[in-house]
């Protein structure tokens, strides 16, 4: 594992809760579990305490592939992409269970999000999509440690560089 590996997680915007204006909707995302995450990480309590504080502000951002109709990665460049919403300040911040695919239910970090409906057409197609948070590297302090036999990247700081 390297640190590309451990700084990406799966996150979904799950839902439109409502049109915040005419041309934002406000979504409701999952971004992360605490404790040992499939990429090889481990988030202790302490750690996802610090990483929430970091989450206002935090951009939704992509690469949009016409062709595909899909999102694609995050690209090596950061100049590549748009940003299709925000975090707001006021988040309403919560843990949340949901059951993932592999059937074993994990309680996650959700927060509202704005989206920019009307700015890009694709924008509209976010929710549901395979998508992933990232972490600003230079901020990922940690040490490989064994937890129950594993050996897993132990965060202890770093902060949100988009969604």
């Amino acid at each position: 594992m390297d640190l590309k590996t451990i700084k990406e997680f799966p996150v979904t915007v799950y839902s439109i809760t409502e049109q915040y204006s005419p041309t934002i909707s406000k979504g409701r995302c999952r971004i992360f579990y605490k404790y040992k995450n499939r990429n090889g990480s481990y988030i202790t309590d302490e750690f996802a305490e610090k990483l929430i504080k970091t989450l206002p502000y935090t951009p939704v951002k992509g690469i949009y592939d016409n062709f595909d109709e899909d999102y694609t990665d995050h690209g090596d460049e950061r100049s590549r992409g748009r940003i299709y919403g925000i975090v707001p300040e006021r988040h309403n911040f919560a843990w949340e269970a949901h059951k993932d695919e592999d059937g074993v239910e994990r309680i996650y970090a959700c927060a509202d999000v704005f989206i920019y409906t009307a700015l890009y057409d694709e924008a509209t197609t976010i929710v549901g999509k395979s998508q992933s948070m990232e972490l600003y590297e230079p901020s990922i302090t940690g040490d490989w440690s064994i937890i129950n036999g594993e050996k897993l990247f132990k965060f202890q700081d770093a902060c949100f560089l988009g969604l």
